[in-house]
């Protein structure tokens, strides 16, 4: 299996307005980075309704009907996000079929990741864990399935 590392970060702009009645609404922001090959993905964590409504693609539609056949749209408290992949030459984001769901109240988190194009196909369940020195530009929750002291 492929290492990963997700860090989450609190959302400095939470619930603050960029527009006309536009407000955002992801409680955190994070990163996925995989390696071999080196892959770095972002998320946004949203409630699940606003999640849900936030489906733009075919994928993500189909994503959405495939949950709502579960137990996770159920779990209290759950956090989602659409996956976004990072090219960090040409900083572009680009949405990749997939998602992310963190149950706070259990302290897990559950990945799939379908980007066929960079060949990251996969799902993930990981622990999550708060960091003890959270601050400024430093994650406050993290999930991974390798030791970072080893990470390189």
């Amino acid at each position: 299996m492929r290492e990963i590392a997700v860090r989450m970060f609190i959302n400095e702009k939470f619930a603050g307005s960029y527009g006309n009645m536009v407000f955002n609404r992801a409680a955190y922001n994070g990163s996925i980075e995989l390696h071999n090959p080196m892959q770095k993905y972002l998320v946004d964590f949203y409630s699940y309704i606003h999640w849900e409504n936030r489906a733009q693609t075919q994928e993500q539609i189909d994503i959405v009907n495939e949950l709502i056949n579960t137990d996770l749209p159920k779990a209290p408290n759950i956090l989602m996000s659409w996956i976004l992949h990072w090219d960090r030459d040409a900083k572009i984001k680009q949405t990749v079929p997939g998602f992310c769901a963190y149950l706070p109240d259990s302290g897990e988190m559950h990945l799939r990741i379908g980007d066929e194009q960079r060949g990251t196909k996969g799902s993930w369940d990981l622990p999550v864990r708060h960091c003890k020195n959270a601050g400024p530009k430093l994650p406050v929750f993290i999930a991974t399935n390798v030791d970072l002291t080893v990470w390189q």
